[in-house]
């Protein structure tokens, strides 16, 4: 071990049960090689296999989704309740993608399809991965939810804290979507870490995580937010070589375990930060 963060701990642990959909706060999480046990195992597509989510549908993002013992429970505003169960589901082959991954998903029902298309206000299918993930990344040799590209994300909430030092309005960390939130470190610590312990597990730190307009939907309201913020203020100064606008990193378990809250975090090796 090369150092140690002092008093740093895992402070957050969120799972998306439908990508793009409201988070969940946990206690504690298995986690497996494709991330968080439960987290994104069902997406939105359009008729044509297209993914569907919260940058071109903000609604999506009050829509709560908790798994339940053989499936989901569904509520939104202005709907029904609704229950996905997999022992329903037509569970046939449907060609979709994931940011250039194409790959077969399973399809639910159609009163499932129907109600996600009341959501969207446009056809939709619901999709299910199943219990393993047809879609392997090569990339990060891991096999992959509906995640945009990896397993999991880590923000720090001295991050969140700072860029909130530059705003007008509160930015919350919902809006980041992150499954773990650490406390106790520095402000964008988490650039020079290459990997880290946290509990019982160890992660490779693999590479900032590019934000985009997701990041300026209110989740509580399913709205856009006013003058494209955070994301405009992030540009000022989170803006990598590339172009992208970084806040986060993404991040690759190296072992299988639980994690909880309050673990601690540990800092085994680093690297120079840089965007």
């Amino acid at each position: 071990m090369l150092s140690s963060t002092t008093q740093a701990r895992l402070a957050g642990l969120y799972r998306y049960p439908v990508k793009s959909t409201a988070g969940q706060a946990l206690e504690r999480a298995r986690v497996t090689e494709e991330g968080l046990a439960g987290d994104r195992r069902y997406m939105l597509a359009r008729p044509d296999g297209t993914f569907i989510t919260a940058r071109s549908h903000p609604q999506l993002q009050r829509v709560v989704a908790l798994p339940v013992d053989g499936g989901l429970a569904l509520s939104a505003p202005g709907l029904a309740a609704m229950e996905a169960r997999e022992a329903d589901f037509a569970a046939t082959a449907f060609a979709t993608g994931v940011w250039g991954d194409d790959f077969a998903a399973l399809t639910t029902t159609e009163r499932l399809d129907d109600w996600f298309g009341e959501v969207l206000g446009e056809p939709a299918r619901l999709l299910w991965l199943g219990p393993r993930s047809p879609r392997y990344r090569s990339e990060i040799d891991r096999r992959v939810s509906f995640a945009d590209g990896y397993p999991l994300m880590l923000i720090s909430q001295a991050s969140l804290d700072e860029l909130n030092t530059r705003m007008d309005t509160t930015q919350r960390m919902a809006q980041f979507r992150p499954n773990l939130v650490v406390e106790g470190t520095a402000p964008y610590a988490e650039d020079g870490w290459k990997r880290i312990r946290i509990g019982e597990l160890e992660f490779a730190v693999d590479k900032p995580c590019s934000r985009c307009k997701m990041v300026t939907v209110d989740p509580a309201l399913g709205e856009f937010m006013p003058r494209g913020e955070p994301l405009r203020t992030l540009a000022g100064y989170r803006r990598g070589a590339r172009g992208k606008i970084y806040f986060g990193q993404n991040l690759i378990a190296l072992n299988e375990g639980e994690l909880t809250l309050d673990a601690p975090l540990e800092v085994l090796e680093t690297r120079p930060a840089a965007l």
